[in-house]
C-alpha cells in the first residue's frame, strides 16, 4: 500500500486533527457499545453503575491505546473493549461479578506470562502472509451480523433504515471518489454529522440527554473479595484463547501492511494488552484488545502515522471525565455506526487483497481452497443460528461460536 503518511511521520496540524478525529469517532461507538453490553450484564438494575461503567471503560481504553502506541506494539492500531469477552462475563453475571473481575485479571497476567517466559516468539510463526491476508478477510465477513443487528435496531421501521443505510453509504462511496483528497479522508466524519442528524430529522426521534456525574478517582477501583470460580474461570481462559489470536491478528496483518517485521511488535503488543487487562480486572470492567478494523482505516484515510491515534487516544480517556459527551456520543443512532462499520470493512477487504495478490499471483487449486475454506467456515459459524450456539458446551462456546476464531485456526 502507498500511504501519504508513514509511521514516523507527521503530518500538518490541521490533518492531525482530521485524522485524529476520525478515529476517535470510530473508537469511542465501539467502546459504547460493548460498554453498554458489559455494564448491562454485570449492573442490569442500576442506570447510575452503568453509566460509571462506560466512564471507566473511556478511560482504560484510552490509556492502554496510549501505551500500546508509545510502549508496546507502536503501530496504527486501535485498542478497546474485546468482544469475545463478554461471553466470559455472561456466564458469571450478575450473580458473581467478583469472579468476573478476578478472571479478567488472571486472563490477562496469563498473557503477560506467555510473553515473559518466550512461549510467542512459536505462536507468531503460524502467521504468514497468506494467513494475514485470510484474516483481514474474515474480519470483515465475521463482523457481518454486528452489522446486520446496528441496521435494524432503533425503530420499528426498518425497511426505511435499510434504505436509510443504503444512500448514506452510497454517499459516502460517492464523497471517497469525487472529493479532493483531503476532504475525502474525512468522509467517516461527514457520514457520522449528517447521517445523525438527517436520521432524527426523517424519523423524528428526539435526542434526549439526562443529567450525568463526573468520574471521580474514589469510583475507579470497585470494593469486591477475592472470589475464585472454576467455571468462570476456565470460560475466561477460553476466551483469552481468542483473544490472542485477534491480538496477534490485528499486529500481524497491520505489520505486514505497513511493511514492519511484526515480531517485536507482537510481543510488545501481547504483554501490554495482559497488563492493560490485569488494570480492567482491579477496576471492574471489561478487559482490552488491539482492534482488527486498523487496517481498513489506514486503507481510507491513506495515513499511517501514530500522530493522530495517540491524539486521539488522549482524547478518548479525557471524555471519561466529561459524562456529557459520552452521553452524546450514545445517542448516535444504530444506523448510522452500523454503516460506518460496514464502510470501514469493506477497506478492510481491499486491504486483505493488497496482502494476498503476491500469493494469487500463480493460481492453484490448493491456494484457493486454503483462503475459501477458513472464510466460509467463519461466515457459517458467524451465522448459526442462537438455538446452535446455546446447545454448544458452555466451556466450549467461546472458541467453537467465535467466527473469527474458527476461520483462523
Amino acid at each position: 500500500m502507498n500511504f501519504r503518511y508513514g509511521i514516523s511521520d507527521w503530518p500538518s496540524r490541521q490533518e492531525t486533527v482530521l485524522f485524529a478525529l476520525q478515529w476517535l469517532l470510530v473508537m469511542a461507538p465501539m467502546v459504547i457499545i460493548m460498554g453498554r453490553i458489559g455494564a448491562a450484564l454485570q449492573y442490569p438494575d442500576s442506570q447510575a453503575l452503568q453509566q460509571l461503567y462506560l466512564q471507566k471503560l473511556f478511560l482504560l481504553s484510552g490509556a492502554g491505546m496510549l501505551a500500546q502506541l508509545v510502549f508496546g506494539h507502536g503501530l496504527p492500531i486501535i485498542t478497546g473493549p474485546a468482544a469475545v469477552l463478554l461471553i466470559g462475563m455472561a456466564a458469571g453475571s450478575p450473580g458473581s461479578l467478583e469472579a468476573v473481575h478476578v478472571a479478567t485479571a488472571a486472563g490477562g497476567l496469563v498473557l503477560t506470562l506467555l510473553v515473559w517466559s518466550g512461549a510467542l516468539r512459536f505462536v507468531s510463526k503460524l502467521f504468514t502472509p497468506r494467513v494475514t491476508g485470510v484474516v483481514l478477510l474474515l474480519i470483515a465477513f465475521t463482523f457481518l451480523p454486528t452489522v446486520s443487528k446496528l441496521l435494524t435496531t432503533g425503530t420499528p421501521q426498518v425497511f426505511g433504515q435499510l434504505l436509510f443505510a443504503g444512500a448514506l453509504l452510497a454517499a459516502m462511496l460517492a464523497g471517497q471518489r469525487m472529493l479532493p483528497r483531503l476532504l475525502s479522508s474525512t468522509v467517516i466524519i461527514w457520514a457520522l454529522i449528517i447521517g445523525s442528524v438527517s436520521w432524527r430529522m426523517l424519523f423524528r426521534e428526539p435526542l434526549h440527554l439526562t443529567k450525568a456525574e463526573p468520574l471521580t478517582g474514589a469510583q475507579l477501583l470497585p470494593s469486591f473479595t477475592l472470589i475464585i470460580d472454576p467455571a468462570v474461570l476456565i470460560a475466561f481462559l477460553f476466551c483469552y484463547l481468542a483473544l490472542l489470536i485477534n491480538e496477534l491478528g490485528s499486529v500481524q496483518t497491520t505489520a505486514k501492511l505497513l511493511n514492519v517485521d511484526p515480531a517485536k511488535p507482537s510481543g510488545r503488543g501481547v504483554a501490554l494488552t495482559g497488563i492493560s487487562n490485569v488494570l480492567a480486572g482491579l477496576l471492574g470492567v471489561i478487559g482490552s484488545v488491539s482492534y482488527s478494523l486498523s487496517p481498513g482505516i489506514l486503507v481510507a484515510t491513506r495515513c499511517a502515522s501514530r500522530v493522530p491515534p495517540i491524539v486521539a487516544a488522549i482524547a478518548l480517556g479525557t471524555i471519561a471525565f466529561v459524562p456529557d459527551v459520552i452521553l452524546l456520543i450514545a445517542a448516535i443512532p444504530p444506523a448510522v455506526i452500523g454503516t460506518l462499520l460496514f464502510y470501514v470493512l469493506c477497506s478492510q477487504i481491499s486491504a486483505s487483497f493488497s496482502l494476498l495478490s503476491p500469493t494469487m499471483a500463480v493460481y492453484t487449486f490448493d491456494t484457493g481452497l486454503i483462503i475459501g475454506l477458513p472464510v466460509m467456515l467463519g461466515v457459517v459459524v458467524a451465522f448459526l443460528p442462537e438455538e446452535a450456539v446455546t446447545a454448544m458446551p458452555s466451556l466450549l462456546r467461546p472458541v467453537l461460536a467465535n467466527g473469527f476464531v474458527v476461520g483462523t485456526a
